[in-house]
C-alpha cells in the first residue's frame, strides 16, 4: 500500500510538471521578447496582476516535503527512569490547486487545496541507570486532505512572505503498529488513525516568472479537533509527545488567460483590457 501511494503520486506530479514545462518555456521566449512587466507595478502584484499578467488567478501546485517530529515527555520526571523522545525524518507529497483572489484584499488574499500522502517516525528510549537503554520506533503513513486561507506580506516585486492558516484531515494507510520490541515503563499511548486539526504555514516565496512562482516553507499543527487531548496539538506515542514538523517546497503553476494577452500602452489601456476580459 505504502509503494502504492508513492507510485500514484509521483507519476501524477511528474505529468503536471510536464504539462507546465512547456508553459514556462513559452512564457519566458515571450517574455524575452517583449518589452513588458508581468509582474505589475504596484508591490501588492508580487504575485499575481489580474491586467498585467498573462495567466489566470487559479492554477495547479506540486508540494514535496520532509517531516520531523520534535519531541518531549514529562511522564520521567522524579522518577528512577528516563524517557528520551526523538523524530526520525519522513517524506510529504501533496497536489492540489490554488486560487487567487482578483480584488484587493486586507488580510487574505488567496487559499489553496490538496490531497496527498505523509510519513511519520520517531523512537522513544527508555533508560534505567545501570542498565543497558531500551529503544522503541514508530512508522506511518497517512492519506490526507488539506485546505488554508492565506496572507501574504509582500517585500519586494519578486520575494513576499506567506502565512497561512489551514485544516488538515489525516487518515492513517500504514504502519503504526506496536512495536513488541519494546517494553514501555508506562505501558503504550498511541495515536488514532483519523486526526483533524488546525496548522499555521509560514513561507517565503519568490516569483520566477510570469504565473509561476516557488515557495519554500514549514507548517505545523496548533490544534487538534478529532483525537483531542487538551490544547496540545502534538501527536501521543508510547509514553511521549510528537509534535510534526512538515518542510515544503512549493512548485505553483496559473492557467493561461485566453484570449489576447494585456500589453502595456497609454494610460487607459488597463481600463479597455479589463473591459475586454470581463465581457
Amino acid at each position: 500500500m505504502k509503494f502504492l501511494w508513492i507510485v500514484i503520486f509521483s507519476v501524477f506530479c511528474f505529468s503536471v510538471n510536464g504539462q507546465f514545462v512547456d508553459e514556462f518555456n513559452r512564457n519566458q521566449a515571450r517574455r524575452n521578447s517583449k518589452n513588458e512587466n508581468p509582474f505589475g507595478k504596484n508591490r501588492r502584484d508580487a504575485i499575481w496582476s489580474h491586467s498585467q499578467s498573462h495567466h489566470r488567478g487559479f492554477g495547479w501546485f506540486i508540494n514535496p516535503g520532509l517531516t520531523y517530529m520534535l519531541g518531549n515527555s514529562a511522564d520521567d520526571e522524579n522518577r528512577t527512569y528516563d524517557l528520551t523522545p526523538s523524530g526520525l525524518p519522513g517524506y510529504y507529497l501533496e497536489a492540489g490547486m490554488e486560487h487567487l483572489f482578483k480584488k484587493d484584499q486586507k488580510i487574505v488574499h488567496y487559499f489553496d487545496w490538496g490531497l496527498g500522502v505523509k510519513h511519520f517516525a520517531g523512537q522513544e528510549k527508555y533508560s534505567i541507570e545501570g542498565t543497558d537503554p531500551t529503544r522503541g520506533q514508530f512508522n506511518l503513513g497517512n492519506a490526507f486532505a488539506r485546505a488554508g486561507i492565506h496572507n501574504v506580506w509582500q517585500l519586494s516585486m519578486y520575494n513576499f512572505i506567506d502565512q497561512s492558516i489551514g485544516f488538515n484531515l489525516d487518515y492513517r494507510i500504514y504502519g503504526g503498529n506496536q512495536d513488541d520490541n519494546y517494553l514501555s515503563p508506562l505501558g503504550s499511548v498511541n495515536q488514532a488513525k483519523l486526526v483533524a486539526q488546525l496548522h499555521y504555514y509560514f513561507g517565503f516565496g519568490y516569483k520566477v516568472d510570469d504565473g509561476f512562482f516557488i515557495v519554500p516553507g514549514v507548517q505545523t499543527p496548533i490544534f487538534t479537533a478529532v483525537s483531542f487531548d487538551g490544547l496540545n496539538p502534538s501527536h501521543h506515542w508510547f509514553n511521549s509527545r510528537y509534535q510534526p514538523f512538515i518542510f515544503t517546497l512549493k512548485f505553483a503553476w496559473l492557467f493561461p488567460k485566453k484570449g489576447c494577452p494585456p500589453v502595456d500602452g497609454m494610460e487607459d489601456d488597463e481600463q479597455r483590457n479589463n473591459n475586454f476580459l470581463n465581457q
